[in-house]
């Protein structure tokens, strides 16, 4: 009789199989209990362990584990899965991952065979564009900024802090499109503002997010501020970063 716990979730197949290997000890107390590992089986073992039987009771009660990380002890249960599954003994199993093949010799005799699959870790955006060969855009910034698109500009934010990039890197970036804008507001034309035309025009244009009364003209202060704040000790520039974009 086989019971069959695998998966990429180790952890739940080993844990499972162990479940199972108690409760028949429960029902079986006077079963002789084998444990094997991936020690290099031989066929006369498999022969001993199918056919044989205890000494004072007529059952084993086998637990293998990890026993298929062996290639050759693989193949030697594979080629004798019929006659375990036809043995008056107990095999319970706990293995990694299956190919298709041997799961189907398996799945045809086992008395259960069971899957646990370890959930797969869910990237972070630096970690999905590394598997590309790409970086965060970070010129993503001043346009969310610009917008005052507030939860663009913290999604933006987290890939930072995922990134590692340096507080003062974000900062600059924050307040080099506050200062651009008011620029722009303040100025007839690029010329004026010492700008190129089209930076000029995207800044004017976002500066309108910021229509109120001596607004730009605060913000800006507020990230001076906490530049200084932050180097003197006094605040987290990450959260202050942070707190600066909730409260946009």
């Amino acid at each position: 009789m086989i019971y069959f716990y695998y998966g990429t979730d180790t952890e739940k197949a080993s844990k499972k199989a162990n479940s199972a290997l108690d409760s028949s000890l429960k029902k079986h107390s006077d079963a002789t209990l084998i444990k094997i590992g991936a020690e290099e089986l031989s066929q006369e073992r498999i022969d001993e362990l199918v056919g044989t039987q205890a000494l004072f009771y007529n059952k084993y009660l086998v637990y293998f584990y990890k026993t298929f990380e062996n290639k050759n002890n693989k193949e030697l249960i594979l080629k004798n899965i019929k006659d375990l599954a036809k043995s008056e003994n107990f095999f319970i199993f706990a293995e990694s991952k299956m190919d298709k093949v041997g799961l189907t010799k398996i799945e045809k005799v086992a008395e259960k065979v069971e899957e646990f699959v370890k959930p797969e870790k869910k990237l972070n955006k630096k970690e999905e564009l590394a598997l590309k060969g790409e970086k965060i855009d970070f010129f993503e910034f001043p346009n969310a900024l610009g917008e005052r698109n507030k939860k663009s500009l913290w999604v933006l934010y987290q890939d930072a802090l995922a990134e590692q990039v340096p507080a003062e890197e974000v900062h600059g970036i924050f307040f080099w499109q506050i200062k651009s804008m008011l620029l722009a507001k303040k100025s007839k034309s690029a010329d004026e503002a010492g700008m190129k035309p089209y930076p000029f025009q995207k800044a004017k244009e976002y500066s309108r997010n910021y229509n109120k009364e001596g607004e730009l003209e605060r913000l800006a202060e507020k990230l001076v501020s906490m530049y200084h704040e932050a180097h003197r000790g006094n605040t987290d520039f990450f959260v202050a970063l942070e707190k600066f974009i909730l409260e946009l």
